[in-house]
């Protein structure tokens, strides 16, 4: 009897040294982990303050860190900090946890004020429908893709990834798509016009990335289009292409010019201000509700856009939700800058 005691102490014990073990090293892997996290954290917020993405060997720091994700990395750092539920965390070790879930609320009012954006879009006259998607490559048919295409009515229809370089394929979309006239690029995008393409340009944003010119006639309009699609390598740098595409626009500011593309760029990036220069960001300008437009259903980045000129008036754009692709397709409603009459003029 009393070895069988013994026995049973020694495993009793045994055990409580086993779950001390355990959650000792539960305890130090958590706070790894919870370190780990707030040193991304500091490493993000230094970037967004400072340089942001304008260095290519700090820009994919950048990109893993958008603004939508930083309140969730403070709450899961502020979970992870404490002790484990079994031992009684010390006062500093609470207060910590507190700072992160406060920190978590501070960068989530941030979130809110920056990307929701609560507008009402005045009436317009004389507008014409303008949608940008990115399809993701046709994770859906044609055929759903263009129902939804159609249920906002639009002039103008620029999608990137839609398998623009088979003939197969563009075909579909000419049977989906009767009443527009049908224009595929090079790089697998594609425009829908109701209207009149004039001409079709090429334009090698280097390296790697492409834009496509569009002189459009959409009733009594006459516009330029240029659809975008810049490379997502991230090995690739941004400036240059980014820096072309600007050049591309200052060129071109004699007449309407609407910009829409996958910029794979955050729209707060700062390689994006040459552009600034002579074009406005739709959304940011005329836009209402959340920003993001990358990855479904979670959006964080703000990878799609669609910029004008001076000459080109967007009452409003709204990016819509779909479980169509991971890109939130984006709707503008525009209307053009007229000349004066030459005639009320002399007048």
């Amino acid at each position: 009897m009393s070895a069988t005691v013994t026995e049973a102490i020694d495993r009793s014990v045994a055990d409580r040294t086993t779950q001390t073990r355990f959650a000792k090293v539960v305890r130090s892997l958590r706070w790894f982990v919870a370190l780990v996290i707030w040193g991304l954290i500091a490493a993000s917020l230094l970037l967004r303050f400072t340089v942001q993405d304008q260095y290519h060997r700090l820009a994919v720091l950048y990109y893993l860190t958008p603004l939508p994700t930083l309140p969730f990395l403070f709450f899961m750092a502020g979970c992870l900090w404490g002790a484990p539920v079994d031992v009684k965390p010390a006062r500093f070790q609470m207060t910590r946890r507190r700072l992160s879930l406060i920190a978590s609320l501070v960068c989530a009012l941030w979130v809110v004020r920056s990307e929701i954006v609560v507008r009402a879009a005045p009436p317009g006259e004389a507008e014409s429908t303008v949608v940008f998607w990115n399809t993701a490559h046709l994770g859906r048919s044609v055929d759903d893709l263009a129902e939804k295409l159609m249920s906002w009515q639009p002039a103008v229809i620029g999608l990137v990834e839609a398998e623009g370089y088979y003939p197969k394929t563009v075909a579909k979309w000419r049977k989906a798509l009767p009443d527009y006239q049908i224009a595929p690029t090079h790089f697998g995008g594609l425009l829908a016009v109701k209207g009149t393409i004039v001409r079709q340009m090429n334009h090698k944003l280097t390296p790697c990335s492409w834009c496509d010119q569009f002189d459009l006639i959409v009733g009594s309009d006459s516009f330029t289009l240029l659809l975008v699609d810049i490379s997502a390598n991230l090995n690739l740098p941004r400036n240059q292409p980014l820096r072309d595409l600007a050049d591309l626009a200052r060129s071109l500011d004699d007449r309407p010019l609407i910009i829409m593309g996958d910029f794979n760029t955050p729209d707060d990036s700062p390689l994006l201000n040459p552009l600034r220069k002579t074009c406005q960001q739709a959304f940011r300008e005329r836009g209402s509700g959340y920003a993001a437009t990358w990855p479904m259903p979670f959006p964080v980045l703000t990878l799609d856009q669609v910029w004008f000129n001076r000459q080109v008036n967007v009452s409003r754009c709204d990016a819509h939700w779909s479980v169509y692709s991971d890109h939130r397709p984006l709707v503008s409603s525009v209307s053009f800058l007229r000349e004066p009459d030459a005639r009320a003029t002399a007048e």
